[in-house]
């Protein structure tokens, strides 16, 4: 008889525990939904933050060649706020 009661006993888990993670899944915090969500914004904060990074350093460059005012930045500016001369092809890279 010992046996027949572990046997109900363990079954009985498996019903709770099977209508546990069903109950999750409807209406848990953090179902197959929330987890793909959360996926898809780590994602996105993670490449905003490098994109974020990377202008900033960009930038942190641009104002030490400003203030040791190296030539060839100062160069850059000027040629950044007029026009081409004849023969010359200007390039923009991102």
């Amino acid at each position: 008889m010992q046996f027949f009661g572990s046997k109900i006993l363990l079954n009985i888990f498996y019903v709770f525990l099977l209508s546990y993670l069903i109950h999750h899944t409807f209406n848990g915090k953090f179902n197959i939904q929330n987890y793909l969500i959360n996926k898809f914004e780590l994602k996105l904060f993670q490449d905003f933050h490098y994109n974020l990074q990377r202008k900033s350093l960009a930038l942190d460059m641009d104002l030490k060649a400003s203030y040791f005012e190296k030539e060839d930045f100062i160069d850059e500016l000027s040629k950044q706020y007029s026009e081409p001369k004849d023969g010359e092809t200007i390039l923009k890279l991102d």
